[in-house]
């Protein structure tokens, strides 16, 4: 709904045209991120209607619009970057690596994982202590289980962790590894597929 959709709209934009130079696209995929930048609150954040004040959910998914029209070559003020990195210092928690839904919740590994992807594309590295803990944390206590099926965290999760690699990634990789290959149908109609498991699935 909203910005939510849009968010997802305007990666598919960015990537198409960054993965093909259709210059068709370029007008398109811009104005998209146009829009995006237009519709962030004074705070820093996005929620599903232009000019809310935020959440940790809706806000990831048009920071990852806005790395894509950077990697595409397209125009992305770097106020925005800027006005999105104090949105995540309010939404960062009292442990200083966890992040809520929104600011003043309580943590969430599910926002965490995607609030460290943020953190990546702004330029964090795993020389950043904070950000390291966090994600050691993510491994440690929140791993791929059959029994808590998440895809909205594994996706986030796994983009965080395949950008640190080393050790924590292929740990991370051969647990998912297993639980997507174990949950996928093998039989009827629906083989090759995964099931609506969990939240957002």
């Amino acid at each position: 709904a909203g910005m939510y959709a849009h968010g997802q709209g305007a990666i598919v934009l960015c990537e198409a045209y960054a993965m093909t130079g259709d210059e068709q696209l370029r007008g398109p995929a811009q104005a998209a991120i146009d829009f995006l930048v237009a519709a962030q609150h004074r705070a820093g954040g996005w929620r599903y209607q232009p000019g809310e004040d935020g959440d940790t959910s809706v806000l990831g998914w048009q920071l990852m619009a806005l790395q894509s029209a950077r990697v595409a070559g397209l125009q992305v003020p770097q106020n925005t970057w800027r006005r999105a990195e104090r949105y995540l210092n309010r939404a960062l928690t009292a442990d200083g690596i966890s992040y809520s839904y929104r600011p003043g919740e309580g943590p969430s590994h599910v926002m965490t994982a995607e609030a460290l992807l943020c953190r990546m594309y702004m330029g964090s590295g795993l020389d950043d202590p904070t950000l390291r803990a966090g994600l050691d944390q993510l491994v440690r206590q929140h791993p791929p289980m059959l029994d808590e099926p998440n895809v909205y965290y594994w996706y986030y999760a796994t983009q965080a962790l395949h950008h640190a690699g080393g050790p924590i990634w292929e740990q991370w990789n051969l647990q998912l590894r297993d639980v997507l290959v174990q949950t996928q149908r093998t039989h009827g109609h629906a083989a090759g597929s995964w099931d609506p498991l969990g939240p957002h699935s």
